[in-house]
């Protein structure tokens, strides 16, 4: 009878075992998401004027905010004139490039761009 039951103590701490480790690969799974950082664009120019290098500024930062609203704009713009000549829907949530975005100011510029691709080429 002590036989029997070391047996049934060993078999119910193996499947706790094997429970609890189940558990813990599960809540690892969900743990693991992705972060995702605007970019920061840096152009780096010649320490001195320059003029000898053919670059007549000094170094400057370009602005990520005005970047991300000029290539929104433009990929808007494309996007927009694309689906006025290929008769597709007014619609720029269509397009991955503005559905993916995590920058709101990409985003309206991409949106804004759309419109006047869409309206100015259906003239």
């Amino acid at each position: 009878m002590t036989f029997h039951r070391i047996k049934r103590l060993a078999a119910a701490a193996s499947v706790a075992v094997i429970l609890l480790l189940g558990a813990g690969a599960m809540t690892t799974a969900n743990a693991q998401r992705v972060v995702v950082r605007p970019r920061v664009f840096v152009v780096h120019r010649p320490f001195f004027g320059g003029g000898w290098w053919g670059y007549p500024y000094g170094p400057y930062y370009t602005d990520p905010i005005a970047y991300q609203r000029e290539q929104g704009y433009s990929d808007g713009l494309s996007r927009g004139k694309d689906d006025a000549k290929h008769g597709r829907p007014d619609d720029p949530n269509s397009h991955s490039h503005f559905r993916n975005s995590s920058s709101v100011t990409y985003r309206d510029a991409f949106a804004q761009g759309y419109a006047d691709g869409f309206n100015g080429s259906r003239r």
